[in-house]
């Protein structure tokens, strides 16, 4: 339908659902209408401030009667400004239901294949959905003579700074102030991106839920000694126990940290714990960000797995091998595999940690790694896959529509390429259930277990 709107048209629309990106959903004349920060059932005024051929965007001008019932008050003075959240206007009970709805409708868009409704479970909520986030980055500005840290402002690179996160840990919010404080008094120069000088970009903290200790990484714009002499002090601060480097000039680039990370001073790893298991991360290494959601989520694809002790194993993307290891009391072996060499070295360290003698980790590309297994007489019987937001690579998808194992656990943080990728496995394999998780609260994101068996 060809798009009849203005641009500043105010109009009145009545919000039927949540999109992807948590911005509620109304149709014009059936144009959809997306506007950030109104719920499903609220009839709102709107007024249009983008215009696209098949849709627009608008945003909230008032209310034409009561707001939704499950509107609440934000606790963050910064959440309409900040990008970070999207749901923090919505009780925490209705962000579940969302959730899964966001999952349902992503499978009735992508999917083709029909499925009985049974097979969408209710969300898994956070016993506590606040002060979660055991992993910040911070990009750094000067205020005046103080430096400061903050978030960008959604859809811009306007930065807007903050104080306090209530979805990070809060040991991480008083580090994160005093190693401000601590960089201010030396002087350390932040990089300025209108001029494109200067040294530090961005402050990294990890931090373990066991210990608190905390792992800080400096993101440079370029080395400098004065600024790598004066971050070795920052293990003066309460429970920085391992201070890291790496240099990033890219300033297009999506990652934050540059090709290489440099230990700097401290301990080489912080520890962590999942139901037993302990766990030596380094700083780039993938580790899920909410320690809690993550007990629960590897629970669950474990008791959804239906393991009877016998099955050969492969853990595709495994990072530092935490589902994998926690996978391996359960079945006969497990072989992981991840391209991030940081992630494998952690993997192989974390199984000699904990004793584990069948679990084994291969750095590199998945499929030559399959392809040898198979010829040396390996053969799978369940995958466990936890890709990035871009889901299964095309040709991994081609391999297990020709080589189908029986059984897939497909840990997803993307609800669209999940259901993409499930019709494009549709021929070979059935769904038996999809599980949301919500590893972040506040969030629109849902994280997603879905159990795929052999047809």
């Amino acid at each position: 339908m060809a798009n009849t709107l203005t641009l500043n048209q105010e109009l009145l629309i009545n919000i039927k659902r949540i999109g992807i990106n948590g911005e509620g959903i109304g149709y014009y004349k059936r144009l959809a209408v997306f506007v950030d920060g109104v719920l499903p059932g609220e009839n709102v005024v709107v007024r249009i401030s983008e215009l696209y051929d098949t849709y627009a965007k608008a945003v909230f001008v008032r209310f034409k009667n009561e707001s939704s019932p499950d509107r609440v008050r934000p606790i963050c003075p910064n959440y309409t400004k900040c990008g970070g959240c999207q749901l923090m206007h919505m009780n925490y009970e209705a962000q579940l239901a969302t959730k899964k709805n966001l999952v349902v409708e992503a499978f009735n868009r992508y999917f083709n294949g029909t499925l009985n409704e049974k097979v969408f479970k209710d969300t898994i909520g956070a016993d506590d959905p606040w002060c979660y986030r055991n992993k910040v980055k911070r990009p750094v500005r000067y205020d005046g003579e103080k430096l400061v840290t903050g978030l960008y402002e959604a859809g811009s690179n306007r930065l807007i700074y903050i104080d306090k996160c209530h979805v990070e840990d809060k040991y991480i919010t008083n580090a994160m102030k005093e190693i401000c404080e601590y960089l201010s008094k030396y002087q350390v120069i932040a990089y300025n991106p209108r001029l494109r000088e200067g040294i530090l970009r961005d402050i990294v903290i990890r931090i373990s839920e066991k210990t608190k200790d905390m792992q800080v990484t400096l993101i440079l714009y370029k080395k400098d000694e004065r600024t790598l002499k004066i971050a070795k002090g920052l293990l003066t601060i309460n429970k920085v126990v391992s201070v890291y480097y790496s240099v990033n000039s890219d300033l297009e680039g999506i990652e934050n940290f540059g090709e290489k990370t440099t230990y700097l001073i401290g301990e080489e790893t912080i520890f962590d714990d999942l139901d037993g298991l302990r766990f030596e991360i380094l700083p780039n290494a993938f580790f899920q960000l909410n320690h809690a959601q993550t007990e629960k989520l590897y629970k669950e694809a474990i008791r959804l797995g239906h393991f009877k002790g016998y099955e050969n194993v492969i853990d595709a993307y495994c990072g530092v091998g935490t589902i994998g290891l926690y996978a391996s009391k359960y079945v006969t072996e497990v072989r992981g595999i991840d391209i991030n060499k940081e992630g494998i070295i952690n993997a192989k360290k974390n199984a000699e940690i904990n004793n584990i003698k069948n679990a084994k980790f291969y750095s590199g590309n998945i499929l030559p790694h399959l392809h040898d297994f198979e010829k040396k007489g390996f053969v799978p019987d369940v995958l466990i896959v936890d890709p990035p937001r871009t889901g299964l690579d095309i040709n991994f998808i081609r391999y297990l529509q020709q080589h189908p194992v029986k059984k897939i656990i497909y840990i997803s943080c993307n609800p669209s390429t999940l259901a993409k990728n499930c019709n494009h496995l549709n021929n070979k394999y059935h769904i038996l259930v999809v599980q949301p998780l919500d590893m972040f609260p506040q969030t629109s994101a849902v994280e997603t277990i879905c159990i795929l068996e052999r047809r």
